[in-house]
Order: C-alpha cells, then sequence, then structure tokens
C-alpha cells in the first residue's frame, strides 16, 4: 500500500482553528504512518529606529518559550497516537510565504489549515493566508471550519 500524504505540515497559531487542524492532522497521520511538521509563524514588530531594543529580544524570546511550550503540549498529544511530529518556529514578516517556502522545501504532500471567523474589516483590510496558500500551493490543501 502506497501512502498519500507521507509529509503533513499544519501551520500552528493557537487558535481554535489550528487546534482542530492539529487533531485532524494526527487522525490522518496514524492511517498513513506520516510525519507531521508543525510551523508557527513569528512576525516581527515595528521597533524604533532601525535597531531591536533590549526589550524586544526579551518580548521576543517570551513568545518564543511560549509557543515552544505549545508545541511540546501538542506533541505529547501525538505521541499518544504513535504520530511522529516535529516542531518549527520560524521569524516571518509574511506567514503565507513562509509556509509555501517551507512546504516546497521539505516535500509537503498535504496542509491542513484551521479557519477562523474574520471580522469584517479583516475580510476587506488584511489578505487571508489560507488564500495565499491555496493559490500557490502545488499539494493538497486540508481547511476546517
Amino acid at each position: 500500500m502506497s501512502k498519500n500524504f507521507e509529509e503533513i505540515l499544519v501551520p500552528f497559531n493557537g487558535t481554535d482553528g489550528s487546534q482542530k487542524a492539529f487533531k485532524k492532522a494526527v487522525a490522518i497521520a496514524g492511517l498513513e504512518k506520516s510525519k507531521i511538521t508543525i510551523l508557527t509563524c513569528i512576525e516581527e514588530r515595528a521597533t524604533f529606529g532601525l535597531f531591536k531594543t533590549k526589550t524586544n529580544k526579551q518580548e521576543f524570546e517570551k513568545e518564543k518559550s511560549q509557543i515552544k511550550s505549545e508545541h511540546d503540549k501538542l506533541q505529547e498529544y501525538a505521541k499518544k497516537s504513535d504520530v511522529s511530529v516535529n516542531s518549527e518556529i520560524i521569524i516571518s514578516d509574511r506567514p503565507a510565504l513562509t509556509i509555501l517556502e517551507y512546504a516546497d522545501k521539505h516535500n509537503v504532500d498535504i496542509i491542513i489549515l484551521g479557519k477562523r471567523k474574520l471580522t469584517k474589516f479583516e475580510k476587506i483590510h488584511f489578505p487571508s493566508t489560507i488564500e495565499d496558500i491555496v493559490k500557490n500551493f502545488h499539494g493538497a490543501v486540508l481547511i476546517l471550519n
């Protein structure tokens, strides 16, 4: 029997949607004996001037530590189903592009995403990461509500 999805990518931002996406990925990986990668993009924040301040660096390290802790919990959840999980945290000012580049570089077969409700303002003014991924990824995409 050939595997359909050897490499599963779950972009994870801590929302309920990304939690659902991860749980679905674990279910699929359990059936397919696939490997999951959790990918979280940390967006750099604007600073005063050109240089990062000590406070900015401390905030970044604190956020990275919180994300790592959340990834560890997800890995424990997957371990109960005997599923292999890799975890990545990447600094990015364009998460959709980072996700697509990661998927291409690592031969990802499917990207599993969780959708969240957007306000009218968000729909008008912010580009959709999911939309960008669907338009530009050449593999399978599963979007959960």
